[in-house]
């Protein structure tokens, strides 16, 4: 693998990593028994390899910093080096046909295909300040149609096949592809002459300035990537921005995943903006360096142990992450949950429709369109709408079409074009849109009672993990 960031030398099995992870919450002797059983490589008897959600909580409670997280992924990757990854894992690679992206530009609106268009020819107009969409942004383009950013409507430039910065694929162990990934940018982002590069997705920046860096020594300096929250917060405080109406809203925060980089400053941003236009704040109760994972990369275990790339598992696996993110949000009462990746937005965006809950999903720029005297265009709950049509053509084709079940090797990273779904595919992605934005599914008793049979899908699913997860622990204490 030629990679090796976790710390042998620091690492004296304290078990703190996994005692305060905010999800596998191990007793002590457990917790120290799980990272005794990654290091040698017995991931049959790790939980943090079987349920790690990726939300990088254990490096930061790590008191000797030996990147616990990190070798999680070294154990992930040795387990698709070997096996190859389960075909749903498709859905996410922009090299691979039915991938999530040209799924969803099937039901898109012409305004939001025209933006996407227009990003990509961009790329061959070199701007020094450039506005880069992201990996999620361009599921939901709409976004930029906002006048807060007008004077970088011009140089918003990019595509899927810039990879969401090496995130996703970083989440899911492929090491040497992040590397790859990193330097391909590099290259890029130098011929395009970037000399301020603010990022649309948090997450994104934060893989140019901290993980990337730090991990595989590629230097992003001479483009200084930022998020574009940063840049908002910045025209706020000197007023170009101009606050016409407080919003006296209770709001919470959701802190994402790469959030937690670059000491957190995310999430004080985020913080400072919504206070700034009238919010109060509510804490969930895992904030901060523990805050959970929205629910979405929370899918990647699914990927790997016996029930690996079983589709149905993948989906109650989503469903149950993303629901326990947003029942923190209903506790505190809150109106509104705030986020800044647009992963986090699209799926938490997801679980509200599924479960009719009260609490709405808004991007801080959204809450701050608002605060301008700006209606945002706020599509999140139709776009949630058609991730479902997306992910039920995902799920017939792996139910019925038996090459859709095996595990594959993933393409050679490239720059390129992602590629088109088949007519088929669109053809049976448009009528499931149609079912779902219809009066068939969108009335109250049939939202009523989809909200209750997920609620009542996700319970089972619960009471199911916990056994398996006793299972596990007695047959390590025998």
């Amino acid at each position: 693998m030629g990679f090796r960031f976790f710390r042998d030398d620091l690492c004296d099995y304290c078990g703190l990593c996994f005692e305060r992870c905010p999800v596998l919450q191990l007793p002590v002797e457990e917790a120290k028994q799980d990272i005794k059983a990654l290091i040698r490589g017995d991931t049959n008897a790790s939980l943090a390899f079987q349920w790690c959600t990726t939300c990088n909580t254990c490096d930061l409670i790590c008191p000797v910093q030996a990147n616990p997280y990190e070798l999680i992924l070294e154990r992930w990757n040795e387990e698709h080096q070997s096996k190859g990854l389960p075909a749903i894992a498709k859905f996410v690679f922009p090299n691979e046909s039915g991938n999530i992206w040209s799924s969803i530009r099937v039901l898109m609106e012409e305004d939001e295909l025209s933006l996407l268009h227009s990003w990509r020819e961009n790329m061959d107009s070199p701007k020094n300040v450039t506005l880069l969409t992201g990996f999620y942004s361009n599921l939901v383009p709409y976004i930029a149609m906002t006048s807060l950013i007008e004077e970088l409507k011009p140089a918003i430039a990019g595509f899927e096949g810039f990879w969401g910065c090496a995130g996703d694929v970083y989440k899911l162990g492929m090491i040497s592809a992040s590397e790859e990934i990193g330097n391909m940018l590099n290259k890029k982002f130098s011929e395009m002459r970037i000399e301020k590069l603010y990022c649309f997705m948090n997450a994104e920046a934060m893989m140019l300035s901290d993980v990337l860096p730090n991990r595989f020594g590629i230097d992003f300096s001479f483009c200084s990537p930022e998020p574009l929250d940063y840049w908002i917060l910045e025209k706020l405080n000197h007023g170009e921005i101009e606050v016409k109406q407080k919003l006296n809203m209770k709001v919470t925060v959701h802190d994402n995943c790469l959030s937690k980089y670059t000491g957190g400053r995310v999430q004080g941003v985020m913080r400072e903006t919504v206070k700034h236009i009238g919010c109060e704040i509510v804490e969930m109760q895992h904030s901060g360096e523990s805050a959970l994972c929205c629910g979405w990369a929370a899918t990647i275990p699914s990927l790997h142990g016996s029930v690996s790339g079983n589709a149905l598992h993948m989906l109650l696996y989503l469903l149950d992450s993303l629901y326990r993110r947003l029942q923190e949000a209903e506790a505190t009462g809150a109106e509104v949950m705030v986020v800044s990746c647009h992963a986090c937005y699209i799926f938490l965006s997801l679980i509200k429709v599924l479960t009719n809950s009260k609490v709405d999903i808004y991007l801080s720029q959204e809450l701050v369109q608002m605060a301008a005297g700006e209606a945002p265009v706020h599509r999140n709950e139709k776009r949630a709408w058609d991730i479902v049509a997306a992910f039920t053509n995902v799920l017939l084709r792996w139910l019925f079409i038996p090459g859709e079940r095996k595990r594959f090797f993933p393409r050679p990273i490239k720059m390129e074009p992602i590629p088109q779904i088949s007519s088929a595919d669109a053809r049976r992605i448009r009528f499931f849109g149609k079912i779902y934005h219809s009066a068939v599914i969108q009335n109250p008793a049939m939202r009523g009672l989809i909200s209750i049979t997920v609620k009542a899908s996700i319970n089972l699913y619960r009471s199911s993990v916990a056994r398996r997860r006793r299972k596990l622990i007695s047959s390590r204490i025998k």
